[in-house]
């Protein structure tokens, strides 16, 4: 699957016509985690299973899309896509991190020192363990 080909499908669904400026894998994800992006994506529940899968062969994990596996990672956005149970782990008050759960993905949330963690729940499942100093939107 092509870039152009998901960004074109997107536009025709309603994203707005400036998505059109996305040309590769790198400024696609980071459209995925812009806050229109996730909002798009969770109304359309787009993109779907199977072209997330065909994304997967283009490497997309390198920029935080990690498409039916199971990771272990600390401190990055991350969307998880699929069947897979991950461990996120956040601390710190540096920035702001979010996570994308979609089709199926599981994971468990490790939050504390201070940290902030959006969470867009399209379709997956999570679990919080918060120390008590971390704010989980």
């Amino acid at each position: 699957m092509e870039v152009k080909e998901i960004i074109n499908k997107a536009i025709s669904m309603g994203a707005c016509g400036e998505s059109g400026k996305a040309s590769d894998w790198r400024s696609l994800v980071w459209l995925f985690f812009s806050p229109q992006g996730r909002e798009f994506c969770a109304r359309h529940n787009y993109p779907s299973l199977e072209a997330f899968r065909q994304m997967k062969t283009d490497e997309v994990d390198r920029y935080g899309v990690h498409v039916e596996s199971t990771v272990d990672i600390a401190n990055e956005d991350v969307a998880l896509i699929g069947k897979g149970e991950s461990v996120l782990r956040f601390s710190g008050a540096e920035r702001p991190y979010k996570v994308i759960l979609m089709h199926g993905a599981k994971a468990k949330i490790h939050a504390g020192m201070y940290s902030v963690v959006k969470i867009d729940n399209i379709s997956g499942e999570y679990e919080v363990f918060n120390d008590g100093t971390a704010t989980i939107l």
